[in-house]
């Protein structure tokens, strides 16, 4: 038994070193193999580290080949971006609501929303009154969409604020929702164009007249100081808004199918010139049917105005800011045409504003019915007192020969007096005055009156006076109109 045992010991242990030199070869097998991968692993990070830095070479050579491209786009916006459509610089408290900006687009949404409820007497030949809802007293209730877009070259053309502009805004009436023109989405405005500060402002399509973005600022008290790039002008429905509409075209108080240049010159100077087509003829686009000059007749429904003014002139501690114009259309072969002077004076919390208007229009087939002339001139002010601003105004107009249409109503500057063949003379006065509360810069709250009477055979056609005049009769003359309401900016 104790030989069986000695031979099975000796027999494991001879096969324990048979084995060993196998095992020696495994262990160095699995030794090479794991240095021959960290071999392969080390030549493929080289390989990697050699492509980055291509790449890196790559990227940074196409970033200097075209900054205006990749720069911008990641790392901050164009030049051009950082300003609005008139170059004002873009503050972060802009009401405006960005919708869109990769750096070299943007698009903005704003908003201007007003409610306003109105008591006005003399409303119908047995003196009826009128109380409720009307037609916003200051502002049109507005929705539009502002676009900018950077175009990179105009660093090589010295301009590396060289942008395209848009603009598109729609009016509607709070009461019921409804547009303000009905079928027309963009009422209010309608055009693209180009801006630097070197080249100005050039825009193409329906806008504002040029002659009332440089008559706001004394129309009434409600326009800013300084006339700008901007469009503006006067108050919406109320009883001395007729004005504005010496500052007319062949389409209103807004031009269709025109053509517009702005620009500053320095710190004070503000020049401009306008042009429109002849959108009250056939053919072209827009304006319902009619928007371009009627084939054989390019003069026909053409408009032409100039602008200048000079803003922040220094008197003493007073500033002055002043502008002329002068404005023409051809409307249906009939010339219409007027000169505006007029400006405005600050000092402290006061502001004075004062301007003189002077109208002629030709009425009747080839004139048959004889030249129509108006002359108007207006005076207003206001003091503002922490946030909340009193104003008021007053004005005069007088028309000789001036035409009616058929329904025996005095035709508003610059509508169609083709049809004259009645005319009258006469005159209107009016005084209003408001006091509005700005809560902040988005939210005001206002009281506001105004009154009106005439003279001769001019008497006014509805409640605010928007039809302008009427023939006979005594509704609407003499009327007092009260009203208080809320205004939203977004």
């Amino acid at each position: 038994m104790l030989f069986k045992r000695k031979l099975f010991y000796i027999t494991m242990l001879g096969c324990f070193y048979a084995s060993a030199p196998a095992f020696a070869d495994q262990i160095s097998d699995l030794k090479a193999e794991i240095a021959a991968q960290k071999k392969q692993s080390a030549d493929q990070q080289a390989k990697l580290d050699a492509l980055e830095k291509k790449l890196d070479a790559t990227i940074q050579s196409q970033q200097q080949a075209a900054p205006a491209v990749s720069q911008r786009s990641q790392d901050k916006p164009s030049l051009a971006l950082t300003t609005d459509q008139e170059g004002v610089k873009i503050k972060s408290d802009d009401s405006a609501l960005m919708l869109y900006n990769n750096g070299t687009s943007s698009l903005r949404i704003y908003g201007l929303v007003e409610g306003t409820l109105s008591y006005a007497n003399h409303q119908t030949e047995s003196g009826g009154n009128a109380t409720g809802y009307q037609t916003a007293w200051f502002s049109g209730n507005r929705l539009g969409f502002d676009a900018s877009h950077a175009l990179g070259f105009g660093e090589s053309l010295g301009m590396p604020d060289l942008k395209v502009i848009s603009k598109l805004e729609t009016e509607f009436e709070l009461p019921t929702g409804n547009m303000d023109t009905e079928n027309v989405l963009f009422n209010r405005d309608a055009w693209m164009g180009v801006y630097s500060d070197s080249l100005g402002k050039i825009t193409l399509g329906r806008q504002n007249t040029l002659t009332r973005d440089f008559t706001q600022n004394w129309g009434d008290p409600y326009g800013s100081a300084s006339t700008t790039l901007k469009e503006g002008g006067y108050s919406n429905v109320n009883n001395f808004k007729q004005l504005i509409f010496y500052s007319g075209g062949p389409d209103g108080t807004r031009s269709n199918s025109a053509i517009e240049w702005k620009k500053r010159f320095g710190d004070h100077i503000v020049a401009g010139l306008g042009y429109t087509f002849g959108s009250g003829g056939s053919g072209g686009s827009g304006d319902v049917g009619n928007g371009g000059s009627t084939p054989g007749d390019f003069t026909k429904g053409t408009g032409q105005a100039a602008s200048i003014a000079y803003n922040k002139l220094q008197l003493g501690d007073a500033v002055v800011n002043a502008n002329v114009s002068y404005d023409r259309a051809n409307i249906n072969e009939l010339i219409h045409q007027s000169e505006l002077v007029g400006g405005n004076i600050a000092y402290g919390r006061f502001r004075v504003n004062a301007g003189y208007l002077h109208y002629t229009a030709q009425q009747g087939d080839n004139n048959s019915a004889g030249t129509r002339s108006d002359n108007a001139w207006t005076i207003s002010g206001t003091y503002t007192f922490g946030p909340t601003e009193y104003a008021l105004g007053y004005q005069q107009t007088r028309g000789t020969h001036s035409g009616l249409n058929a329904a025996g109503k005095v035709i508003n500057p610059y509508g169609n007096t083709e049809g004259v063949t009645a005319t009258a003379d006469g005159g209107k006065n009016a005084v209003y005055g408001s006091i509005m509360y700005h809560a902040d810069k988005q939210f005001d709250l206002y009281v506001a009156a105004d009154y009106f009477t005439t003279t001769g055979d001019w008497v006014l056609g509805d409640a605010q006076g928007n039809g302008m005049l009427y023939g006979t009769g005594q509704a609407y003359k003499g009327t007092v109109e009260v009203a208080t309401g809320a205004r939203y900016k977004f």
